[in-house]
């Protein structure tokens, strides 16, 4: 019984990590390509965590035709799918982190600029 529990905690922090890391990584070049320094919003982190998860969730949708909740515990529970799931949703994340920061870098400078101050 209690290896059990034990193996239910390492379980569910696994899953925690592999939840969480991506969001950082996304973060971290969220940062290095919008504002030039390497510190990781923990915001960031989060809103690029729900839009992988809404794009992976998106995704099994439409390409594997996971329509109810036994489907998705279904997947949930293969094997490979847990190292699948970290690999994407990481490449998912950094792809996110450049594209949103550099239209941020694109909004912030356009903002600056004086486009109609000789009129």
């Amino acid at each position: 019984m209690y290896g059990r529990c034990v193996m239910l905690a390492l379980q569910l922090f696994q899953f925690f990590l592999a939840l969480i890391v991506p969001g950082l990584l996304g973060a971290l070049f969220f940062s290095i390509f919008a504002r030039l320094t390497t510190e990781i919003d923990w915001r960031v982190a989060l809103i690029l965590d729900l839009l992988t998860f809404t794009t992976m969730i998106t995704g099994l949708y439409y390409l594997k035709d996971v329509l109810t909740i036994e489907d998705l515990l279904f997947e949930f529970t293969c094997l490979s799918f847990t190292r699948k799931y970290i690999l994407l949703s990481t490449a998912i994340n950094i792809f996110y982190g450049i594209i949103s920061g550099i239209l941020r870098r694109i909004f912030f400078w356009i903002r600056r600029r004086p486009f109609f101050s000789n009129l």
